[in-house]
């Protein structure tokens, strides 16, 4: 009896031993399934998300740019400076997009000539700057003459309300508020408006002149593109380079038509404005442009050939033109051969200078630099060549660097609104870098806009416009997106879940074996 319970205890002990072993892997396999492989699993889906500014993103209010500057004034009269000064604030005053500070200038010359003025480069003010200067002679039918520079000339009998007035067309405060507007609400704006037909803002074009000649066999067209779009319109383009940068192209097309079937009346051939679209789409797939980021804008000379020539446009207004800008895209000119030509076979010399000044001022209108002063009695100096007048270019800096401000300002909004919303977008560090450095550079461009600096402005707004464009169109941001949660738990719950069920099984045993004399003592009670 002694030994067979001697080997019934030694059987209990290894059940016992075998009990405690199974119990013990059970433990394990719950302690690295919850303290190692939950978490484990946790943070290997977990979706990074580097933080952002979203609270400063929030502050930006492009509709709050302002755009400081200052006017000097000079008469002979100090008292007379001041009643222009303050006659100018009180109309000035209702700008919504300026905050102009006027100041009196003091000029030590006996004799103040425009000629003495204009070579007085240290009296010229700075970029963004005006300077109105009285002189006692100026043309008896001219009130106000406005320089090539930054300065304006007036006579003694000239109103305050006058200068006002070019002060206004100058500075152009109705059409930098509605480039504001036509960002932010792009649906209140017209498609006719002026706005409309201008190039949207880039860091950088492509500029491509093409010429067509729609019948080589019968019309020999010669002329040196290359040569001359160095000569008559690099100079613009290294002028505006601050502004944005130009690839210059040319190609030449041969045996391609119109497009459109020009109305003959008389001995003209006419084309209208409503057809220019039907023109242009058949064209751009043969102009090809080529692969760049960059959007492209189509300078084209078209040949007529000898059976429509003379070939014309008609304007909306019905004015007979020879060239016509599409909104966004371009323009296009046309060059009718001679008669002579015809019939002769003469080569065509074309008037390069001509077609070139064509084509600058198409430009100039698609940047939207030029607007013709109606103000009577009110001159402005002409210009030779393609160069802009210098206040012209501070236009252009102020409409770009606004431009981009406000761009800028909304994209980041944009993007911030849609990573809040959707919480499995990828937010890696390349992206949150360039949202911070557009932040910051929107905050600098429109800091240094109010204080005048219209040139570190503009730089400013050029950075903070690229980070944003990079950010918005980061690839990154479309890792995960069409993986949203509900999918994540569909594909993980097969793989989890016939670990997790033996797992859970076990607990309650796990648990009973930890605390046996309760379970014990609750099994003698049932």
């Amino acid at each position: 009896k002694e030994t067979q319970n001697d080997s019934f205890s030694i059987m209990d002990l290894n059940s016992e031993k075998s009990d405690a072993h199974r119990m013990w892997a059970a433990i394990s396999f719950a302690v690295m399934l919850i303290v190692i492989g939950i978490p484990l699993w946790w943070k290997t889906t977990e979706v990074h998300r580097a933080t952002l500014p979203y609270e400063e993103i929030h502050k930006l209010d492009p509709l709050s740019v302002n755009i400081g500057m200052t006017i000097y004034i000079y008469s002979e009269y100090p008292t007379r400076t001041n009643l222009i000064m303050q006659r100018l604030e009180d109309i000035l005053s209702d700008l919504r997009v300026y905050s102009i500070q006027f100041k009196p200038l003091k000029i030590d010359l006996d004799n103040i000539t425009y000629d003495i003025v204009e070579e007085a480069v240290s009296l010229h003010p700075k970029n963004g700057d005006l300077l109105l200067i009285e002189l006692s002679h100026l043309a008896q039918d001219i009130d106000a003459l406005i320089s090539n520079s930054r300065i304006v000339y007036f006579k003694k009998k000239t109103s305050p309300d006058l200068l006002a007035s070019v002060i206004h067309e100058i500075l152009q405060d109705n059409f930098l508020q509605n480039k504001i507007l036509s960002i932010v609400t792009p649906e209140t704006m017209g498609n006719h408006s002026k706005e409309s037909h201008r190039l949207r803002a880039s860091l950088s074009y492509d500029i491509v002149f093409t010429v067509i000649n729609s019948d080589p066999e019968h019309l020999k067209l010669r002329w040196d593109v290359k040569n001359d779009i160095k000569k008559y319109v690099q100079p613009l383009f290294d002028q505006i380079s601050q502004v944005c940068e130009h690839q210059i192209k040319s190609q030449w097309l041969y045996l391609i038509d119109i497009g459109e079937n020009p109305k003959k009346e008389g001995s003209n051939w006419l084309l209208s404005y409503s057809q220019l679209p039907h023109i242009i789409t058949p064209l751009e797939k043969k102009l090809g442009s080529g692969i760049s980021k960059s959007p492209s804008v189509h300078m084209i000379l078209y040949m007529a050939s000898c059976r429509t020539a003379p070939l014309s446009f008609v304007s909306e207004k019905g004015d007979r033109l020879n060239a016509m800008i599409s909104p966004q895209w371009g323009a296009v000119q046309i060059l009718n051969p001679t008669l002579n030509n015809c019939e002769n076979n003469t080569e065509i010399v074309p008037d390069s200078r001509h077609i070139m000044a064509v084509f600058t001022s198409q430009f100039q209108i698609l940047l939207r630099v030029r607007d013709k002063f109606d103000i009577p009695n009110v001159k402005v100096n002409s210009v030779k060549g393609p160069l802009l007048r210098s206040w012209e270019l501070d236009g252009l800096f102020r409409m770009r660097t606004i431009e981009q401000i406000t761009t800028a300002s909304l994209t980041l909004q944009s993007l911030s609104k849609l990573l809040g919303e959707i919480s499995n977008i990828v937010i890696n560090e390349d992206v949150a870098s360039a949202i911070n450095e557009a932040v910051i550079n929107v905050n600098k461009a429109t800091v240094t806009l109010k204080q005048g600096k219209l040139t570190e402005a503009l730089q400013f707004s050029k950075i903070a416009f690229s980070a944003s464009e990079k950010a918005f169109s980061d690839p990154s941001l479309l890792a995960l997106l069409y993986f949203p949660d509900d999918q994540k738990y569909a594909v993980y719950i097969p793989l989890f879940l016939p670990i997790m069920i033996p797992v859970l099984m076990s607990l309650k045993k796990i648990h009973c074996w930890l605390f046996s004399r309760k379970c014990s003592s609750h099994e003698k009670q049932d």
